[in-house]
């Protein structure tokens, strides 16, 4: 592409109508000349299919210095067109602006006891729970692609395929409500609306509304779930169903900033029951009482369980 095409796309906000099929090729050719429309075209046509994985920039930087210094002992009998550096140089931005669009250059994170909503550019919309964080590329219109760490409620807007990646599997869906959870030693998708594709190490699956897959300690279980279409930790409340007891203390300590000690055997009991997030004496009773569990708080961030 010529360097007037690539400023041209830099300068005039009508491209981003056309990219994004605002805009009809006609219109286009009103506003461009045929050279540069042809230009454009062909920018199109790569970018609706590049994905551009995110590379090794210390080996790249190694491999580019190699070369240079190679450059700098070589011996050069004949000039090089001025224009060759150009055309290099436009290349060269090009592919770091396209990489700078497309990779997950964006992010969001919330806090312990926090939660944040977010809009995103194709009108999708994702809530944040406590200790989360979400990325995402700038150019997420043209390519629907997240990574979470974390717990996150989606509400996805139709339009391509909307996948988010974490380290313990990956969701994938067209349009539809849909809550993943990813912990370090802890995977959990629901679906609320429309069908969820769930990818995991172990095992591919689809989900259909009100329906919960959860994987942990080398074990994968398929729930029924209420008629509730969002978590309840939007409001203010989290919310267990058959849970080993370690993690319900786990998301307690994300949402009161706190270290609780208790003994080793109690970390795999079950509970089913929920906590508020806005008063911890009545959300340390919600848990302990059930379980015929007590409580000692030493100060405002260290609380001792016991049998």
């Amino acid at each position: 592409m010529k360097n007037s095409s690539v400023e041209n796309m830099k300068n005039e906000p009508f491209l981003s109508d056309w990219m994004s099929g605002r805009m009809s090729d006609d219109q286009l050719k009103l506003l461009v000349s045929e050279a540069d429309f042809l230009a454009y075209q062909q920018l199109k046509m790569m970018l609706s299919n590049l994905q551009v994985p995110e590379p090794d920039m210390d080996s790249n930087y190694a491999a580019i210095q190699q070369k240079l210094e190679g450059k700098r002992q070589e011996k050069v009998s004949k000039s090089i067109p001025l224009y060759g550096y150009f055309t290099a140089a436009a290349a060269v931005l090009l592919f770091f602006g396209l990489y700078h669009f497309f990779v997950f250059s964006n992010s969001i994170s919330t806090g312990y006891g926090g939660t944040t909503k977010l809009t995103l550019s194709d009108h999708s919309q994702v809530t944040l729970n406590a200790r989360s964080s979400l990325s995402y590329p700038s150019l997420f219109r043209w390519h629907r692609s997240l990574k979470l760490e974390g717990e996150a409620f989606f509400e996805v807007a139709k339009g391509s395929v909307f996948s988010v990646e974490t380290t313990q599997g990956s969701v994938q869906v067209l349009g539809t409500k849909f809550k993943v959870l990813a912990r370090p030693d802890f995977f959990e998708v629901t679906c609320y609306e429309g069908k969820v594709k769930v990818c995991m190490p172990s095992k591919t699956m689809v989900l259909l509304p009100k329906t919960t897959v959860r994987s942990y300690q080398n074990t994968l279980e398929t729930l029924e779930e209420s008629e509730a279409e969002q978590p309840q930790w939007i409001t203010g409340e989290s919310t267990f169903k058959k849970l080993p007891l370690y993690l319900v203390l786990d998301e307690f300590e994300n949402q009161y900033n706190c270290k609780l000690k208790y003994p080793k055997e109690l970390a795999s009991v079950p509970f089913s029951g929920s906590f508020p997030h806005h008063n911890i004496e009545v959300a340390l009773q919600a848990i302990c009482i059930p379980l015929q569990l007590k409580y000692v708080k030493i100060n405002s961030t260290k609380i001792i369980i016991s049998e």
